[in-house]
């Protein structure tokens, strides 16, 4: 299914902000990329971790923020963890401070930790459980809690 059948595109997003998780590359940067073309303005949060939840850099966000305003869009990134409760505040909160309000929320961040069930190790899970389960609670409380 395309961004474009996952987004219903006869609706107006101009001037809506929006926050993407995960948005630095993937289906993240592919939603940000395409709200950004519908007129929203858009937080784009990456920690900046490889799919395995491991590393750590900015610069991925920041990539789709440049690709985004040379565009004609509008966008500010954001690096915080999904996975930590201040991190997820801090996320809303940039909508806000750049933007002065928050419409839509896409929970998108994800880690894969390739591993057999036989294989899997305590933080394994605990990386898994921090980023999908969370991250979307998390991000979601602080979006809730403003609206």
């Amino acid at each position: 299914m395309s961004v474009e059948e996952k987004i219903d595109v006869d609706e107006s997003f101009t001037g809506k902000v929006a926050v993407v998780t995960g948005a630095g590359a993937g289906l993240g940067r592919e939603y940000a990329m395409k709200l950004a073309e519908l007129g929203a303005l858009v937080v784009v949060n990456d920690v900046g971790h490889q799919v395995d939840g491991t590393g750590n850099s900015g610069s991925p966000a920041q990539n789709v923020v440049n690709e985004i305003i040379a565009s004609g869009g509008q966008a500010a990134a954001n690096t915080s963890s999904v996975a930590d409760w201040h991190g997820a505040q801090e996320i809303i909160e940039t909508a806000i401070t750049h933007f002065g309000r928050l419409d839509i929320v896409v929970n998108n961040a994800g880690i894969n930790r390739p591993s057999s069930l036989v294989e899997l190790t305590e933080v394994d899970v605990d990386l898994e459980l921090g980023v999908h389960l969370k991250g979307t609670i998390a991000v979601s409380h602080f979006a809730a809690v403003h609206w």
